[in-house]
């Protein structure tokens, strides 16, 4: 497998002149604008379509976001959720890269999760044949999936890939999971300085191109504190500060165990209803976190959010 150099960051990071690569703006070129805005407010960031979730959490386009959490925090699986109801509710197209999925079962948890029911016939609440039509129908024309060749890509051959999408209408791109495009393309670079330049490359993109781009990213393998494994932080993740200084937005995902709820019980931080429910052998809790976010006052102030999953229909509330 050929190893990046940095010069091969320089396509992407650099403009053909110089002396192009900086765009002189006055006050006069967006008055037009900035009267918009004084007459009707600068426009909060879109809706997630989650009851109550947009309080912590709202979609700006031109944003890098990364999610993280330890596994099976369900941290794919809220991104690929606001996916579908991001698809549903602006009808915009999405281009995914998930190197660890399986494409054929990639869909079909798409489907799921935009129907609200199972796929697998071996069990309950089963979709009909039109019903998973109309599901692969709608993921068809709202999604497209890269699938790897030989190698791992570099964040290069990502960005033009997109870039070949972008022109044709997609405005989303996800990279689930960004460890494996870092650590397969270290060569002359060392790994802090390849992630430096990949989240500098991945966030003047979306920002040119005002696209939403998301990378989620698996935090360092943790050590049990008195026999239990802490929640992860905005620190947890290799690179330290590099994501979090780099990023317009972070989510962190925790799973919640019974002894959690427990917990967040007895401190009147949720209804012992929430106990009654986690006896379904369907439904997790999950931990949303915003532990970054720029402009709060748009775009979602700093919190959490407790959310149900429920692993047979894919969706979250």
């Amino acid at each position: 497998m050929k190893k990046l150099k940095i010069y091969d960051f320089d396509e992407v990071l650099k403009r053909e002149d110089d002396a192009q690569s900086c765009k002189e703006i006055f006050v006069n070129d967006i008055r037009d604008k900035l009267d918009k805005y004084f007459e009707e407010g600068y426009p909060l960031g879109e809706t997630s379509t989650i009851k109550k979730l947009d309080d912590n959490f709202r979609w700006r386009k031109g944003f890098l976001y990364c999610c993280s959490g330890y596994p099976q925090s369900g941290k794919s699986e809220i991104i690929n959720y606001l996916m579908i109801l991001r698809a549903k509710e602006y009808d915009e197209k999405i281009l995914m890269y998930s190197p660890e999925t399986n494409t054929y079962e990639f869909i079909s948890n798409l489907v799921r999760a935009y129907i609200g029911k199972n796929v697998n016939p071996e069990f309950d609440n089963v979709c009909t044949k039109d019903e998973w039509n109309k599901g692969l129908d709608f993921i068809n024309d709202h999604f497209a999936f890269l699938e790897n060749r030989d190698e791992m890509p570099s964040i290069k051959t990502l960005i033009e890939t997109y870039q070949r999408f972008y022109k044709k209408g997609y405005s989303c791109f996800i990279i689930d999971p960004l460890n494996w495009v870092v650590e397969s393309n270290v060569g002359e670079v060392n790994m802090y300085q390849y992630l430096k330049l990949s989240l500098t490359t991945l966030k003047q993109f979306a920002k040119s191109t005002e696209s939403i781009m998301i990378y989620v990213e698996h935090p360092k393998t943790p050590s049990p504190v008195k026999g239990k494994i802490p929640q992860a932080t905005a620190f947890s993740l290799a690179g330290g500060t590099m994501h979090f200084n780099k990023v317009d937005c972070m989510i962190i995902m925790h799973r919640l165990t019974r002894e959690d709820l427990e917990d967040k019980v007895s401190k009147g931080e949720i209804l012992s209803k929430i106990l009654d429910d986690n006896q379904e052998n369907n439904i997790n809790f999950v931990e949303f976190e915003t532990v970054k976010m720029k402009s709060q006052r748009l775009n979602g102030t700093l919190g959490s959010r407790i959310l149900q999953y429920d692993f047979i229909t894919g969706q979250f509330k």
